[in-house]
C-alpha cells in the first residue's frame, strides 16, 4: 500500500511506531483532513509545512523526475507523456501519480503499489463520474476555485452535490484559507484534503491552517438510535385506556 493510501485510511486515527527491540514507540495524530501543495520545482517545498506535496508535471505534461527531498510523501501530476517518465519518477521515490486529465498515458494505472489520483473536470457526465468512481483511484481532486468562505448553506450544498458522485476520497483545489467553523463542514461532509497552489498559500497561511485542523476532532457518527423518537414515561393515560379496553374485550369474550 502506498503511503498517501494509508495516510487516507488512518485519518483522524493515532498511528503508533517503534523499529527494533525494545525501542518505545511513538505516537502520532493524523489529522482528519490533509493539506498538500503543488509545487512547481522539488525546491519549492523548502519551508512548507504540508502533509504532501504534489510536484507539478514538467515540460509537454510529462512528470518529473527529480525527488523532493525530506518530506515524507510526495507524487508527481502527469499529463502526457510515456511510462517511461512515470517509471522514472517512481524509481525516484514518488508515491503517488496524479493524471491531470484523459490524456496522461494509461501507466498512471498500472496495478503496482503507487497511489493514484485523478484531476476530475467539473463539466463531466453522469456515465463519466460513474466511470471514474469504478477506477483504481484512491483519491479524486475537485476544482474548488468557485468556493467563497464562510461557507453559506447552499456552499454547503454545492460541495456535497460534487461528492456525491463518488465514494473516492476528495481533495478539493482551493486557493482561500477556511476559518474552523468552514474546517468542521468541510469535514462533515467528507473532504479528506486541501489542496494549495504554491503560489495561493504563504508558508504562514499553511502553518496556521494545518494546526487548525490538528485541533478537529473525527466527525461524530449518528447511531440509528438517535433517530428514535423519544418515548414519555409519565404519559401513560393512553397505555391505561387501551388496558382497560383490553381487559373489557377479554370478559366478554369469556362470557
Amino acid at each position: 500500500m502506498s503511503k498517501i493510501s494509508e495516510r487516507l485510511t488512518n485519518l483522524g486515527q493515532t498511528e503508533k511506531s517503534g523499529l527494533g527491540f525494545g525501542a518505545r514507540a511513538a505516537s502520532a495524530k493524523i489529522p482528519v483532513i490533509l493539506v498538500g501543495v503543488s509545487i512547481a520545482e522539488p525546491g519549492d517545498a523548502k519551508g512548507l509545512e504540508a502533509d504532501l506535496y504534489v510536484l507539478a508535471a514538467g515540460p509537454k505534461g510529462v512528470a518529473q523526475s527529480t525527488p523532493i527531498d525530506n518530506v515524507d510523501i510526495w507524487g508527481v501530476a502527469v499529463a502526457s507523456g510515456t511510462a517511461k517518465e512515470i517509471d522514472a519518477a517512481v524509481e525516484a521515490g514518488a508515491d503517488f501519480i496524479v493524471s491531470e486529465g484523459e490524456s496522461a498515458p494509461g501507466a498512471a494505472l498500472r496495478d503496482d503499489e503507487t497511489g493514484k489520483g485523478f484531476v476530475v473536470n467539473s463539466d463531466i457526465s453522469e456515465d463519466r463520474s460513474k466511470a471514474i468512481d469504478s477506477s483504481p483511484f484512491d483519491f479524486l481532486i475537485l476544482d474548488g476555485s468557485d468556493i467563497s468562505f464562510p461557507l453559506n448553506v447552499g456552499g454547503v450544498l454545492d460541495i456535497q452535490e460534487q461528492l456525491a458522485r463518488y465514494s473516492r476520497h476528495i481533495f478539493i483545489q482551493i486557493t482561500k484559507i477556511p476559518d474552523q467553523n468552514d474546517l468542521e463542514l468541510l469535514r462533515d461532509i467528507g473532504v479528506s484534503a486541501l489542496l494549495y497552489d504554491v503560489n495561493s498559500a504563504s508558508k504562514s497561511d499553511l502553518k496556521s491552517l494545518r494546526k487548525a485542523i490538528g485541533q478537529l476532532e473525527p466527525k461524530k457518527q449518528k447511531s440509528s438510535a438517535d433517530a428514535v423518537l423519544p418515548q414519555h414515561s409519565g404519559d401513560t393515560s393512553a397505555r391505561d385506556d387501551e388496558d382497560e379496553f383490553g381487559d373489557h374485550d377479554h370478559e366478554e369474550e369469556l362470557e
